[in-house]
């Protein structure tokens, strides 16, 4: 009985929440959307993220007369939780603390915001003897080598005003301490302090916020005993088909790019489950060679990665991408919001395109922040390449199984992938690693979710991923991938796009594979883009002996 009333509360709860919000879409006279849109951006502050024990800090929005114009003026409530998750009113203790702000608009819309705070027995003043910070040498400031050593050999006196009271004064600092504090030798060589902070307000949400959502576990790749797919060998290239002249023009073009071009690439080739071509060109930003295996940045090539890890819950029928978000998502479930489906926000037609900097992974408040923005958007209507959608993607990936989207990488496709130079701490563009490990992504996709003696997912759901027709022009997109039959590539051709220049092209009726890693695009890069994978396309279609 206590359960059934449980959920009769919180429907009566989203019921009012409708009524009182988004009941009044039509009346631009009591919701100005384009203010809610702006209030999105402001943050709040507390005079000390970094403090002693005994009393906690206060908060108070940072321009508070920008706030009251945007959505009128109402009373912050603010709770204070320990490293355990357990609320607290002093901090008896040094270590991580949480706080939950939380506010209701005149509009009756509950606002809420979560903040790290760290609390240490430094002193913050300018006779302290904890130098709570240390410059290394900046270069290009015009100070002499000397004077740096004199500040090293002064740190104490030499640091005053700011420099002492920055850890006290920025955010950043708490979620540093706190998350270095919780750190030690079990930690996985790819973690971060941020990266503990995500998790940690992850697992509060599910002590807090979740008592109905059943944590589910979804299941590492399956082991197989079939090894009738192709396992990459870069230790093995395959040459002997292929005209000399067409791989020498192949090599001589990569030289010539990262010649004029300014930037080093390391270029892959695989044809047929083989590795035909794999070398590096150029140096990197000291000077110094790349390699076969420097790490590179494969910017919003990570929303494909995004697409692969989604299709592993699909395959488990742990989400359904057709069914609405407020599904897996609790604070979107309000009038209206049924249209906006989880391939939605794949797809870039989730209408979250006027999205701002906090519509990122690493905003705990992202899902009551788009559930306040949501009248104001049309989902299906126009196609909007942004991040927003994979970021609440993974938020529901985070919500279902109590785990931070890295971690996932790690442990359901970098691991049994055998990728080991990867690491990615975002759904929509931070993956960084090597050409071969991300041929290894792309083989495992061309063999239709088997490699490397394990099954990612099924064949059909392989399918499901690939880019169909939207209906909104001429366009194809799927979940993480695009269409990419250009240049002499088939209609069949997927990938992704990259910020930094990186090429990602899978050709499952060529049986082709090609990766040109890099840091950014450098001069004529459209010009040597289209270069590169027409020679890619001819050589396997027509530079055979």
């Amino acid at each position: 009985m206590m359960k059934l009333a449980k959920y009769i509360f919180h429907g009566l709860f989203f019921l009012f929440i409708t009524f009182a919000v988004f009941g009044q879409k039509n009346d631009s006279s009591k919701v100005d959307y384009k203010k809610i849109a702006s209030f999105m951006n402001e943050q709040l502050e507390c005079d000390k993220y970094v403090f002693s024990r005994g009393e906690f800090p206060q908060f108070w929005w940072r321009n508070e007369a920008k706030v009251e114009n945007e959505i009128g003026k109402f009373p912050l409530q603010v709770s204070y939780f320990n490293s355990n998750g357990d609320q607290v009113t002093r901090a008896e203790y040094s270590g991580r603390y949480g706080a939950v702000i939380k506010g209701t608009t005149a509009n009756g819309f509950p606002v809420q915001r979560f903040v790290t705070l760290f609390c240490t027995d430094v002193e913050f003043d300018d006779y302290s003897k904890n130098v709570p910070i240390h410059l290394n040498k900046l270069k290009g400031y015009g100070i002499p080598e000397g004077n740096w050593k004199r500040y090293n050999n002064n740190e104490e006196r030499f640091s005053f005003g700011s420099l002492k009271y920055f850890p006290q004064r920025d955010p950043d600092a708490a979620i540093f301490l706190a998350g270095l504090s919780e750190m030690d030798s079990t930690s996985p060589w790819f973690d971060s302090p941020r990266l503990r902070d995500r998790q940690w307000w992850i697992t509060y949400k599910q002590k807090h916020f979740q008592e109905n959502i059943s944590l589910q576990k979804i299941a590492l790749p399956q082991k197989i005993t079939s090894n009738n797919f192709p396992t990459l060998n870069e230790n093995k290239l395959s040459k002997s088909i292929y005209k000399k002249k067409e791989i020498e023009n192949i090599r001589t073009l990569c030289r010539t790019w990262a010649e004029k071009g300014g930037v080093p690439n390391v270029t892959l080739i695989v044809h047929k489950g083989k590795i035909i071509f794999h070398e590096a060109f150029g140096v990197d930003e000291h000077g110094k060679p790349v390699t076969k295996d420097s790490r590179m940045w494969m910017a919003s090539i990570t929303k494909l990665l995004s697409g692969t890890l989604m299709m592993q819950f699909v395959d488990q029928g742990i989400i359904d991408l057709d069914a609405p978000v407020a599904k897996y998502l609790s604070e979107l479930s309000v009038l209206g919001n049924e249209k906006l489906t989880v391939r939605h926000l794949f797809n870039h037609t989730n209408g979250l395109h006027n999205s701002g900097e906090w519509a990122s992974d690493w905003n705990v408040a992202l899902e009551n922040q788009i559930a306040h923005v949501f009248p104001s958007i049309t989902v299906g209507e126009t196609f909007s390449y942004h991040r927003a959608g994979y970021a609440l993607a993974g938020k529901i990936m985070e919500r279902l199984t109590g785990r931070a989207v890295p971690y996932l990488f790690q442990e359901n496709i970098f691991l049994p992938l055998g990728m080991k130079s990867a690491y990615a701490d975002n759904t929509y563009g931070g993956l960084y690693c090597s050409a071969i490990d991300l041929a290894r992504l792309g083989q495992m996709l061309m063999n239709k979710g088997m490699y490397n003696g394990f099954k990612f997912f099924s064949a059909e759901t392989f399918l499901k991923m690939l880019p169909i027709q939207l209906p909104l022009g001429n366009r194809k997109w799927g979940v993480g991938t695009s269409a990419m039959g250009k240049f002499g590539l088939s209609d069949e051709t997927f990938g992704h796009a990259a910020a930094s220049g990186s090429i990602f092209r899978i050709d499952p009726k060529n049986e082709l594979m090609i990766i040109s890693a890099r840091n950014n695009e450098g001069k004529s890069y459209r010009e040597f883009e289209s270069a590169l994978i027409e020679s890619c396309a001819k050589l396997v279609t027509h530079g055979t002996q």
